[in-house]
């Protein structure tokens, strides 16, 4: 029998990869109608920019590679959209198409394409424009501020909740409002509600596998109970440190990526956990308040360290199960 090896992810039911990406992608443009309702049309020149700008460079290093393109691989509509939604609404365009540039050209495609990239794409097309240009990845317009699309930017920004938090005091942002992602904030992962409802359609869907969101939250919101930064109560804590910024939204979208995340549910679990504590560390003393992507990529490093010995660990589980098996036949014998 021929065996064919081929990257992930590795679909092993039903749905094929197609039909994944197409849930993640339906889920995204419903954060982008969203974005519509709070900032108007240009929240969707942003998304739009940043899609061709990921799906054209993404063909051209196809053709580059001597390969043939794949019309139904939708990963760069994903990355593109990703990448706009973490944004402010008003970015400039030039932004949008160094992140997607970037997440294509050097991230994804130097270590073989699809299923083959070792750091999440959309993660590191936005930590580069977060170095380049924090000053404006990190402001961010009110919500039903007029943004003009073309031209000169006169709205009135301001900072994210979690840039509060970073400076030690108390958001004064009342949690409905974030709940409803009404502040100031990323343009698609402001509103908690719609997010949530996102992760529950995905787990239900089974598109990504609850082994990962849930430790990382968990874990996220466990080092936020026993360590909170704000003055009040560790509940309190809990609730700004998981609802400001994107770290929900980078649960849902960037942490799940198939291919750069583990392969056992136990490893994920790990990984998950991993992430999480990564996450609150950069959160604390990094030197950017919005510290998910960085800590996605940091964990991405380790996820073939955490698959070997996470396999080493279930093969010596075997072998103690085989012996003990053994020795009970040779007993009963």
């Amino acid at each position: 029998m021929k065996l064919n090896r081929y990257p992930a992810p590795h679909i092993r039911f039903r749905e094929s990869n197609k039909t994944l990406m197409s849930d993640v992608i339906l889920l995204l443009l419903v954060l982008c109608g969203l974005a519509f309702l709070f900032y108007g049309l240009r929240a969707v020149a942003v998304c739009a920019v940043s899609v061709a700008a990921a799906w054209i460079s993404d063909l051209v290093c196809i053709l580059i590679r001597g390969k043939k393109p794949n019309f139904q691989d939708f990963s760069p509509i994903v990355t593109g959209l990703i990448i706009a939604l973490v944004m402010p609404a008003t970015i400039p365009y030039s932004i949008v198409v160094s992140a997607a540039l970037f997440a294509i050209v050097v991230v994804k495609h130097p270590f073989g394409g699809t299923g083959n990239n070792l750091f999440n794409p959309a993660a590191a097309g936005f930590c580069f424009a977060a170095i380049c240009w924090p000053n404006s990845v990190f402001m961010y317009p009110t919500p039903f501020d007029k943004i003009p699309l073309w031209g000169e930017i006169t709205v009135k920004l301001s900072q994210n909740p979690s840039f509060v938090l970073k400076l030690g005091g108390i958001p004064t942002n009342d949690i409905t409002e974030m709940m409803l992602g009404n502040y100031p904030g990323p343009m698609g992962a402001t509103n908690i509600l719609v997010i949530l409802t996102c992760l529950v359609f995905l787990l239900f869907r089974k598109t990504i596998r609850w082994q990962l969101p849930v430790p990382f939250l968990a874990s996220a919101a466990f080092v936020a109970f026993l360590f909170p930064r704000v003055g009040t109560n560790g509940v309190q804590s809990v609730l700004f440190e998981l609802m400001s910024g994107s770290l929900l939204f980078g649960a849902v979208f960037m942490l799940t990526d198939p291919v750069t995340s583990p392969k056992r549910d136990s490893s994920l679990a790990v990984y998950g956990i991993f992430a999480g504590v990564i996450t609150m560390l950069f959160r604390y003393f990094g030197g950017f308040e919005e510290s998910v992507p960085f800590a996605i990529l940091f964990a991405n490093a380790f996820v073939p360290v955490i698959d070997r010995y996470n396999e080493g660990f279930h093969r010596l589980i075997r072998r103690k199960n085989l012996e003990l098996k053994k020795s009970k036949n040779i007993q009963k014998v």
